[in-house]
């Protein structure tokens, strides 16, 4: 399919889509947790120039996606950060390159607040690969599981995967 164009604004920007944001959310990685408790956490993701942040890639003024800068995205790695989370397309856009630009969109962001490296957990194996991200390591996950580890580095010339090591 062919790549769409997206816009982007900071959710601090459009506090209306907090609740679309936190159902995406819900929806897709945390039905273990009351509604409200993700809500609650998305509404306070809406800084504009620190950590956290999210940013909804918007397609004539219709939300398509968001993607997420936190400080921590896995309670057992407090000595990474930050970290790109909730990467998410919605399903009737995805295919289009909108999450490859949610990506590019989250890394530039990263690199102007000053740090060096980017952070993502995921049990997607293939997928950020393609887009620089170097997998570091497996992880345990609180539920006996484990969850793969990535990371990139933040130079401006920032075209291959760079040594991301855990410091």
């Amino acid at each position: 399919m062919e790549t769409q164009i997206v816009q982007f604004v900071n959710l601090a920007d459009r506090l209306d889509l907090v609740d679309l944001v936190s159902r995406w959310r819900w929806q897709e990685w945390n039905r273990d947790k009351p509604y409200e408790y993700v809500r609650y956490s998305a509404a306070h993701n809406t800084q504009r120039d620190r950590i956290p942040m999210t940013f909804m890639a918007m397609l004539q003024d219709r939300p398509v996606g968001m993607v997420s800068l936190w400080m921590n995205d896995l309670a057992c790695r407090q000595d990474l950060h930050p970290w790109m989370a909730s990467l998410y397309v919605d399903e009737a856009h995805r295919n289009r390159g909108i999450g490859r630009q949610l990506q590019e969109h989250a890394i530039r962001a990263a690199r102007e607040l000053g740090y060096p490296r980017l952070y993502l957990m995921t049990d997607h194996v293939g997928y950020y690969e393609r887009f620089g991200w170097s997998f570091l390591e497996l992880a345990p996950t609180p539920d006996g599981g484990e969850t793969r580890i990535y990371g990139r580095e933040l130079a401006d010339n920032q075209g291959r995967a760079g040594d991301c090591g855990s410091g």
